[in-house]
């Protein structure tokens, strides 16, 4: 039996690139074993030969991030064994971890298993140093990232832009670049019709909802109507109380409450169908840390609205116009009330020709098979010779 761990410490729902890869993983191994933590309560419809073993009682990310750190290493050391355990099963040839804690995982008991085992590292986000004790789990696993990299075989990145933060790689490791396509075993098992019917323009934003994105602005346009339709926001994903009300405040001294629909966090598997019921996607990044400016080819949400049919609003800055602007279903504002008005409008005027190249982009290039499937194949190559 020919078998694959893949290690993720925050639960893979919230991370779709990683449902994608396994989906690919289990395509290719008898038996794909996926260690992680228990964040989510509805589990992605893996195919039968994906065993997840989740760590702990159900928790969310938020409430996790928030225990004393005594629980934070005890569920440490348990995801640790578990990972050791599941490696050490007849048949493993390969471990992909995902981000920095995983990594560190093995980095401490990587003594415990088979040097025969091949050791994938993927980083989804790097961590931000400033912001983390030396003392806490978190920023161990960040200071140790480096040395812990001398000791694997692959690494692989969502962004070409992120290279230049991973300087002096051990000799022959070179980084691989998977940008965070949508799965065309994704996007394609459901009817995901690019015609969009009603009296509403549904503009959506998914992920992590706060400033920076241009909401504020869009919810001053909800009064405008465009092409005669109403407008209508709709907020998919995790935000802050705060932010919360402050954005209903500003919406009920608009008088456009009614307007705005907070969806919240939900199954990855239900988010195709919802993006698809909009009509058009907010991909806007205005923000400045060093992961919000290589989010060109890392931010799900730009490529997950294409594959739905959605032409995406983008921010106007060099990070998305290299990567986006050759798209015509791409459309680039400052962020302001007049910019992102003059944009709603143009597409309103050929909505149904950016949608149709917006799903043609998809099912062309934009999709994960895409560009995993060839690193799988260097790998595969690379373990032959």
């Amino acid at each position: 039996m020919r078998r694959i761990v893949v290690a993720i410490y925050i639960d893979p729902d919230f991370y779709p690139p990683t449902i994608n890869a396994i989906l690919n993983f289990a395509e290719l191994y008898d038996e794909v074993v996926v260690v992680t933590r228990n964040h989510s309560l509805s589990d992605f419809n893996y195919p039968s030969n994906v065993v997840l073993k989740k760590i702990g009682k159900f928790m969310s990310v938020r409430e996790s991030a928030e225990v004393s750190t005594f629980q934070k290493f005890s569920s440490f050391y348990r995801f640790t064994k578990t990972l050791v355990s599941a490696c050490r099963q007849k048949g493993t040839e390969m471990l992909v971890l995902y981000d920095p804690f995983p990594l560190f995982s093995y980095f401490v008991s990587r003594k415990f298993l088979s040097k025969k085992i091949k050791v994938w590292y993927h980083n989804h986000d790097m961590p931000d140093m400033t912001r983390l004790s030396r003392f806490t789990l978190g920023g161990m696993a960040g200071r140790y990232e480096k040395n812990a990299m001398r000791h694997i075989d692959y690494f692989s990145l969502p962004s070409p832009d992120r290279t230049r933060f991973y300087p002096g790689l051990k000799p022959g490791l070179d980084a691989f670049i998977i940008p965070n396509y949508p799965s065309l075993k994704v996007y394609t098992a459901q009817n995901l019709s690019i015609k969009k019917q009603g009296d509403d323009l549904r503009i959506i934003f998914q992920g992590f909802i706060g400033k920076g994105h241009a909401l504020e602005e869009i919810v001053d346009l909800l009064n405008d109507q465009i092409k005669g339709k109403q407008l209508k926001l709709i907020l998919k994903g995790s935000v802050k109380k705060e932010y919360v009300e402050q954005l209903n405040a500003q919406a009920e001294s608009k008088d456009v409450s009614q307007q705005v629909e907070w969806v919240g966090i939900g199954p990855y598997a239900e988010l195709p169908k919802l993006t698809a019921s909009c009509h058009m996607g907010i991909g806007v990044h205005m923000n400045t840390d060093n992961v919000s400016k290589t989010l060109g080819t890392a931010s799900n949400k730009i490529y997950e609205y294409a594959a739905c049919g959605l032409p995406v609003i983008l921010y106007d800055s060099e990070q998305f116009t290299k990567y986006l602007q050759k798209y015509p279903w791409a459309f680039f504002t400052d962020g302001t009330r007049e910019s992102l008005k003059n944009i709603l409008i143009q597409i309103a005027d050929n909505y149904d020709v950016y949608s149709e190249a917006a799903r043609e982009s998809f099912a062309g290039q934009l999709n994960f098979e895409y560009v995993f499937l060839p690193v799988l194949d260097k790998i595969r190559e690379a373990e032959k010779s």
